[in-house]
């Protein structure tokens, strides 16, 4: 048999999943040790330890909430490139673009720990979340759009109700950025609720995908 050369598209559209992987692993890796820098006790005017201790606790609880994001940002990206079996050049830089926001977590926990009740901070963390969430949307609803292409073994349904989850807590985080003005600490809560509550969501749509009919030869993890 005669084997085709590939196109000029196909070249320049190739995108190697396990060095992209190897890169997102990477900058995750960076990102998390990046972030306990930040976990010192600010100067103040006490040489005693336990205060220095107590006036370090907002930054230890911006510090818990980014860390936990992070993670959680990187088990969702495991999970959802079990899913991908092809990428093109538009996924390669929704994956860049989502890297640049996740980088920014640091400075963003910074920023909240060093002025943990002043709105403006709350907000600049909340919304470089939001355009980290609104990016993992955007790369679902575009792997849902070309699924034979890049998600082949999936179900459909699957994807789309991933594209959902994300597309809802995309919202969340925007409005998590009107609450850092209202009250900065109903926003503290939400960065932690919302995005659990709309998994938990998710998780539930997903059992009752698993368990309709037509679903038993097709890939059903999320």
């Amino acid at each position: 048999m005669k084997k085709v050369a590939p196109t000029l598209g196909e070249l320049t559209d190739y995108v190697n999943l396990e060095r992209l992987t190897f890169l997102v692993d990477g900058v995750f890796a960076i990102t998390m040790t990046l972030l306990v820098l930040e976990l010192r006790p600010p100067e103040t005017d006490t040489s005693r330890l336990v205060d220095s201790l107590l006036a370090l606790l907002p930054r230890l609880y911006i510090y818990l909430i980014a860390f936990y994001s992070i993670a959680n940002h990187w088990v969702v990206h495991q999970r959802m490139f079990r899913h991908i079996t092809g990428a093109d050049t538009t996924m390669l830089w929704l994956t860049i673009l989502g890297l640049l926001f996740i980088t920014l977590i640091p400075a963003g926990t910074a920023l909240v720990g060093r002025f943990p009740t002043e709105s403006l901070a709350v907000a600049c963390f909340s919304a470089n979340s939001f355009l980290q969430a609104m990016v993992t949307w955007l790369f679902w609803a575009y792997v849902v759009r070309n699924q034979k292409r890049f998600a082949g073994n999936s179900d459909v349904r699957m994807l789309k109700i991933t594209t959902q989850v994300w597309f809802i807590i995309t919202l969340g985080w925007l409005i998590s950025i009107g609450l850092g003005f209202v009250n900065v600490y109903i926003a503290y809560g939400s960065w932690i609720i919302w995005p659990n509550v709309v998994a938990v969501w998710g998780g539930y749509k997903r059992r009752l995908v698993i368990g309709a009919p037509g679903l038993s030869h097709v890939s059903n993890k999320a």
